[in-house]
């Protein structure tokens, strides 16, 4: 009767076997990491782009609202002013010259004063603006830095880990094999070239 393979022998490839799966499974888990982590970089990276584009673009809308709200004042301190030069004028007042100059440059003034803070107001909030958008912008860069480094350390890891089970597993093998070989006499017996027949 020719030797088969033993209990022991079987162990040993079995404990092969599942090093190498666990090998393999610990590289792909840590592959995966480190790709969904280089995902979430480059989405955190085009959110925060995304934001502070659309920051500019509110921020120039608030300027040019200002802008047109400035113009529509003046308009009226235009008009506010014609109103009283003809009021004035209809009144017999000379218009242009002492009381009646002052109050048209008071009525000027005064428009301009509102126009010119209009402009500044709608500059203010378009400053505030742009600052969201670039602060939404450093935290995207921030976030993406901290995805990708947690995406490597994850891979590091697999391959840690897969460097751990291989060793493990051909240690449990080796193992294996070298108990086989002292425990085993039947199997030493026919490795010998012994047939069992008394020879």
């Amino acid at each position: 009767m020719s030797g088969g393979i033993s209990v022991t022998t079987m162990a040993s490839y079995a404990a092969l076997a599942g090093a190498a799966i666990s090998t393999v499974s610990a590289i792909q888990q840590g592959n995966t990491a480190r790709k969904n982590g280089e995902t979430e970089a480059a989405n955190a990276l085009a959110m925060g782009d995304y934001q502070k584009r659309q920051a500019e673009a509110d921020a120039a809308v608030q300027q040019s609202e200002a802008q047109l709200q400035a113009r529509q004042i003046r308009q009226a301190g235009d008009r506010q002013r014609s109103e009283a030069r003809a009021s004035m004028a209809a009144s017999g007042v000379t218009v242009g010259t002492g009381t009646a100059e002052l109050i048209d440059k008071e009525i000027t003034a005064n428009a301009e004063e509102d126009a010119l803070l209009s402009i500044y107001q709608g500059d203010t909030r378009a400053l505030q603006i742009r600052q969201g958008g670039r602060i939404s912008e450093l935290a995207g860069i921030n976030t993406a830095g901290a995805a990708t480094t947690r995406g490597k350390n994850a891979q590091s890891a697999g391959y840690m880990s897969a460097a751990s089970s291989a060793l493990s597993g051909a240690g449990r093998a080796a193992s294996s094999w070298s108990s086989a070989s002292k425990a085993d006499p039947i199997g030493d017996f026919y490795q010998r070239g012994n047939t069992g027949s008394g020879s």
